[in-house]
């Protein structure tokens, strides 16, 4: 294969091969120095087959080098995949994507029975590290678009509480932009990027949003990709624990997939079937009956300009 890899969107046969390689060590093996596949195998402890197959289906990719030392990781791939503290980082996402392949093969059981494969709104689930490393990635790539739509309709040098924000990408783009943010999260989660939390300058509260909030006020309520994980009784008790944390006249800023406003919103729901026990995507006008009745007003959903996603924005009663 040539040109240039987009290691978060390779067809799901590349996505499986690289994954396997990232989570189980390979690449780390063949990082530093060639080694042949043998040596790689009994390093790990693997079937000496099963990793020559692997890793010269990887150097067909591009990913590694291979020579008569063996194969290594070319070196323009150390940082994207192995080093989460380059700017470039894609392996968290890589690694989330092979996984939620096996997950979604589990869809005629879940038909069958209802129950997800792993409930991701429980505490210390599996795939943790992995899902906050993915969903840091892929917030980098809106989060300055992100605080640009919600910075406009703040004071100037807002208070925001960013709820389920420890992947950390969007609170340290509102920090760059002025901002003083706490994030709120689970305490293994912020253990993942607290050190980069930490040098952005973003203060952090470990907890459980079902359980309560840090009191405030805020200026603004940042909720990015997360209602999704919760049913509508679920969402509308959180609402309303967010109203408790604004200041008056603070605003909130949902961002989601929104159903007939944001493309694949309805795929993207099928995640929820598989990831959580009561999630899916929701429509604007239950987005508002919710915040409704949550106490909010003035709610409008907006579009992410060149994204698949919304911001749903309500405003706490002056």
């Amino acid at each position: 294969m040539s040109g240039e890899i987009n290691y978060p969107e390779l067809d799901w046969r590349w996505a499986i091969l690289l994954g396997t390689a990232i989570r189980d060590g390979l690449l780390e093996a063949v990082a530093d120095e060639a080694k042949p596949a043998e040596e790689v195998a009994a390093e790990l402890h693997l079937d000496r087959r099963a990793a020559y197959a692997v890793l010269s289906a990887l150097a067909e990719l591009g990913i590694l080098d291979e020579g008569e030392d063996g194969f290594r990781l070319r070196g323009e791939h150390y940082g994207p995949l192995l080093d989460d503290s380059d700017a470039r980082y894609a392996g968290g996402r890589v690694v989330h994507r092979f996984e939620l392949i096996g997950k979604w093969s589990e869809i005629p059981k879940i038909l069958r029975t209802g129950e997800p494969v792993e409930d991701r709104t429980r505490a210390n689930f599996a795939g943790t590290s992995t899902m906050a490393q993915a969903m840091r990635g892929g917030a980098k790539e809106s989060a300055d678009q992100i605080s640009e739509m919600l910075l406009s309709r703040l004071p100037e040098n807002p208070r925001i509480l960013d709820i389920g924000g420890g992947p950390g990408a969007n609170a340290e783009s509102f920090v760059r932009h002025g901002a003083d943010v706490t994030v709120f999260d689970r305490a293994e989660v912020i253990e993942v990027t607290g050190r980069f939390l930490s040098e952005a300058g973003v203060s952090t509260v470990s907890g459980d949003m079902n359980v309560g909030l840090p009191e405030g006020p805020f200026d603004a309520v940042y909720f990015g990709n997360t209602s999704h994980l919760y049913g509508p009784e679920e969402n509308e008790r959180l609402f309303e624990r967010m109203r408790a944390s604004l200041a008056p006249g603070g605003v909130v800023a949902i961002r989601e997939f929104v159903r007939g406003m944001s493309d694949d919103a309805a795929l993207f729901a099928i995640n929820m079937l598989v990831l959580s026990s009561s999630g899916g995507t929701y429509s604007a006008d239950e987005y508002a009956a919710w915040l409704s009745e949550a106490g909010f007003e003035e709610t409008e959903a907006v579009p992410i300009p060149g994204r698949t996603t919304c911001l749903v924005f309500a405003r706490n009663p002056r």
